[in-house]
């Protein structure tokens, strides 16, 4: 619908004589649809005419140029601003994490196992009463449940192995060996 407007309002143009308005500086809405793609299908332009639209092309060009510069240098402001805020705060230490970080959750079940800075403890208390420190056992503890697990994880330091020999195929079954 807006097209046909923009082609209704180019041909009115042409007809009232609008032609040598177009060279006088500034652009009106007739001079917007003269000027776009496809309005001057019905009659050809003048070289005024291209000319006018090669100016008001190349101004909008221009002021798209200038918003995309203000763009980027506030942009680049702003992300100077950040690093700013960021390097002037004091970094944070981080804080230990202590079987006391798990016994305030009161999210523990029995066997779970949580990691704190003397290295992995498993939850052996019961579940619905309030946690102690005493129910944070070592993995390889009499009273944990993973002590039979708690070895060294085959594969955690992967070393070379030595090359094997590919292991030959078993022949096909013949045809007695084929069970239907």
């Amino acid at each position: 619908m807006e097209r046909s407007l923009r082609i209704i309002a180019t041909s009115l143009a042409l007809l009232c004589g609008m032609g040598p308005v177009l060279a006088t500086g500034t652009a009106s809405p007739a001079e917007d649809a003269l000027c776009e793609p496809g309005a001057s299908e019905n009659a050809p332009l003048t070289e005024t005419q291209l000319a006018r639209c090669r100016q008001l092309w190349q101004e909008r060009l221009q002021a798209a140029r200038e918003r995309s510069r203000l763009f980027h240098e506030q942009a680049v402001a702003d992300r100077e601003q950040q690093r700013a805020a960021t390097a002037s705060r004091a970094p944070r230490s981080a804080a230990p994490v202590t079987v006391e970080t798990f016994i305030s959750t009161g999210d523990v079940a029995y066997g779970d196992v949580v990691v704190t800075d003397q290295g992995p403890r498993v939850f052996v208390g019961k579940t619905g009463e309030p946690a102690t420190a005493q129910d944070f056992v070592a993995l390889a503890s009499a009273r944990s449940p993973h002590r039979n697990r708690a070895g060294a994880y085959n594969g955690a330091y992967p070393q070379p192995g030595r090359p094997q020999a590919a292991k030959p195929r078993p022949d096909a079954p013949t045809q007695q060996e084929r069970k239907p």
